[in-house]
């Protein structure tokens, strides 16, 4: 892990970056392993001073490697203040809070926002080790919904639902779900972010169960719970399913992300669809559950190999049903790795 200080170091000094303030908690422990609530990154060509207060002296010292540099403060105004004394301008990540960005431009005036993608560049692109972490949670995605199913019922709350799963997820290996659970049954399915409600789940209503788990990296799945039959149901889903796949098979190294963007977009166009299908195919995944590239018809990013994105297409029709389905993958030079074919099917009957 601590190689990748390193390799920043490298970009920045291609890219002239004279220094870089991090205050992400994901971009830190990216690069160095910490999990406390509380720290910022500061780093130069050649050196990087992690800071941090003395809830977390005994923990910086067990995460963070000999790369940086560990300054256990009480005051972190002070401490911004040593580093503005030292310098006479200062590059920030887009991340930086209105407060540390207002003092720093108080005490420099210089203050750049960094924009050329420096760390969404490293993040985006997987290390074998990460690659393990994401699977491992996949794995606990798949039992844990498996083992859900029973509980999933007409009659009962869609937050009945999400509760149990997010359990069932903290059971096996989960340190907390990705992002809100979604549950939308019925027409809150028609809601592509619908997190779960206190709606009752009717006999009949299809249901987009859209959820993930995280320990230090993140999943990202959907899949479409069925409490009875439904003809109209089964030929949308027959339909996202379908652009779903074109779009998978679209995937290698090489290809453009708005291209795959395309081909799901231009088939469910293609069915009379185009306007319910109202957000982008997919996103990165990783640290967080949404990084950078995007599958949207405006991201032109070239694809590379052991990029993790999500392929999520889907149907809204409102006040009726929403329909989507989604995969996570991992590019591949000749096609891509799909994380969640650890899942048995993608629409479940109960």
């Amino acid at each position: 892990m601590n190689n990748r200080i390193s390799t920043l170091q490298k970009r920045m000094s291609r890219h002239g970056v004279s220094n870089l303030f991090i205050t992400s908690l994901s971009d830190i422990y990216y690069f160095t392993g910490f999990t406390g609530s509380t720290a910022n990154l500061f780093v130069t060509p050649d050196s990087a001073v992690f800071t941090t207060d003395g809830r977390y002296t005994e923990q910086a010292g067990r995460q963070i490697g000999s790369d940086a540099e560990i300054r256990i403060v009480q005051d972190y105004r002070k401490a911004l203040t040593e580093i503005a004394d030292k310098i006479s301008s200062i590059t920030v990540t887009y991340d930086c809070g209105l407060n540390e960005y207002e003092y720093l431009y108080e005490e420099l005036k210089d203050v750049r926002i960094e924009n050329t993608g420096l760390i969404d560049y490293m993040r985006a692109v997987k290390d074998e080790g990460e690659l393990d972490k994401i699977r491992e949670m996949f794995l606990c995605a798949s039992d844990s919904f498996h083992a859900s199913l029973e509980y999933f019922k007409p009659g009962i709350k869609e937050l009945f639902w999400a509760a149990e799963l997010e359990k069932n997820m903290k059971m096996n290996g989960a340190r907390c779900p990705s992002f809100d659970t979604i549950v939308g049954s019925g027409y809150r399915g028609a809601m592509p972010h619908g997190i779960a409600s206190d709606k009752i789940v009717e006999k009949g209503d299809a249901v987009v169960v859209d959820f993930g788990s995280k320990k230090e990296y993140c999943s990202d799945v959907t899949r479409l719970v069925k409490t009875g039959p439904d003809s109209e149901v089964d030929k949308i889903a027959d339909i996202v399913y379908t652009a779903l796949s074109k779009a998978k098979d679209a995937v290698r190294a090489g290809v453009k992300c708005s291209d795959i963007d395309a081909v799901a977009r231009d088939y469910i166009a293609s069915k009379g669809y185009e306007e319910y299908f109202n957000h982008g195919l997919g996103h990165g995944v990783g640290i967080d559950v949404h990084e950078k590239p995007v599958f949207n018809p405006r991201d032109h990013t070239v694809l590379e190999e052991n990029m993790v994105l999500t392929i999520e297409p889907g149907i809204y029709l409102p006040e009726r049903f929403g329909v989507r389905l989604e995969d996570t993958i991992v590019v591949k030079n000749d096609g891509c790795e799909n994380l969640t074919a650890v899942f048995e099917k993608y629409i479940y009957d109960i």
